[in-house]
C-alpha cells in the first residue's frame, strides 16, 4: 500500500509500480538498517558511476565512510548530488509464465548531497558507525590513530528525499493461466549470520568478546 505520497514532480517519487511505493520513515529506516552496503550513483567527468560502499543509518541521516583519497569520497565531500540505493531480496517468485516471474524485495533510494563531518564529532560518529556495521564490538578496538582519522572521510546524507519500494506475496499470474499444470510459488532467500572464527594470526588466549558471544551465539 502506498503511503505518504510526495508532491508530483519530486525526484524521489516512485513512478513504475507506484502501488508498491512507501515514503514513511519507519519503512525507510528498517530497510537502511538491514543494509550494510549501498550503491552510490553520481556523474564524474561526464560519465555515470555507481560504486558500492559501507553505509549506516544513524538517527535522521545516512552515513558513508571511506578513504579521503578515493574518487567517491572526494565527490561526496564536495557536496555533489548523489543517489544511494539499497536492495534486499527476500524471495524468488516463480509464476506459471516466465513473464510474470518476479522477486520479493525491499529497496530504498536516498537522494541528496553529502556533508563531511569535521572536528570532535568525527570520532563519536565513527564509533557509532562501526558498532552499526559489526554490532557488539565497540569495546574491543584500540583507539584510532590521528593519521587514521585524517585519512578517513565521514559523510552524512539527509533522509528528507528518499523513497522505498516493497514487493511481498505470491506470483501474480494471468487469470487464464491459473489452471495450467505449472508450479507457482516463492523460494525464500535470507542472509544468515554464521559463527565467528578467529584470524589465523590471532595470538593464543584471546577469546571472543562476551558482547559478540552473546549476540552471535558462538
Amino acid at each position: 500500500m502506498q503511503t505518504t505520497v510526495p508532491p508530483k514532480g519530486e525526484r524521489h517519487r516512485v513512478r513504475q509500480a507506484a502501488n508498491r511505493a512507501h515514503y514513511d520513515r519507519d519503512t525507510l529506516h528498517a530497510i537502511l538498517d538491514a543494509s550494510p552496503v549501498g550503491h552510490v550513483a553520481f556523474v564524474h567527468e561526464g560519465w555515470p558511476q555507481s560504486i558500492p560502499t559501507a553505509i549506516a543509518r544513524l538517527d535522521d541521516g545516512l552515513w558513508l565512510h571511506g578513504s579521503r583519497s578515493s574518487r567517491l569520497y572526494k565527490v561526496l565531500a564536495a557536496g555533489e548530488p548523489v543517489a544511494v540505493s539499497v536492495c534486499l531480496v527476500d524471495g524468488l517468485v516463480k509464476a506459471r509464465s516466465a513473464f510474470h516471474c518476479s522477486m520479493n524485495y525491499r529497496s530504498a533510494v536516498v537522494f541528496g548531497r553529502g556533508e563531511a563531518v569535521r572536528g570532535a564529532a568525527k570520532r563519536e560518529v565513527l564509533d557509532r558507525f562501526t558498532e552499526r556495521l559489526i554490532p557488539g564490538t565497540i569495546d574491543d578496538y584500540r583507539a584510532p590513530l590521528a593519521k587514521e582519522l585524517r585519512a578517513t572521510e565521514l559523510i552524512r546524507i539527509p533522509l528528507d528525499q528518499a523513497s522505498c519500494k516493497v514487493r511481498t506475496g505470491d506470483p501474480i499470474d494471468d487469470e487464464e493461466d491459473l489452471a495450467l499444470p505449472h508450479w507457482a510459488g516463492v523460494v525464500p532467500l535470507s542472509v544468515v549470520v554464521g559463527t565467528p572464527y578467529p584470524a589465523e594470526n590471532l595470538a593464543g588466549g584471546i577469546e571472543l568478546p562476551a558482547s559478540m558471544h552473546e549476540r552471535y551465539g558462538a
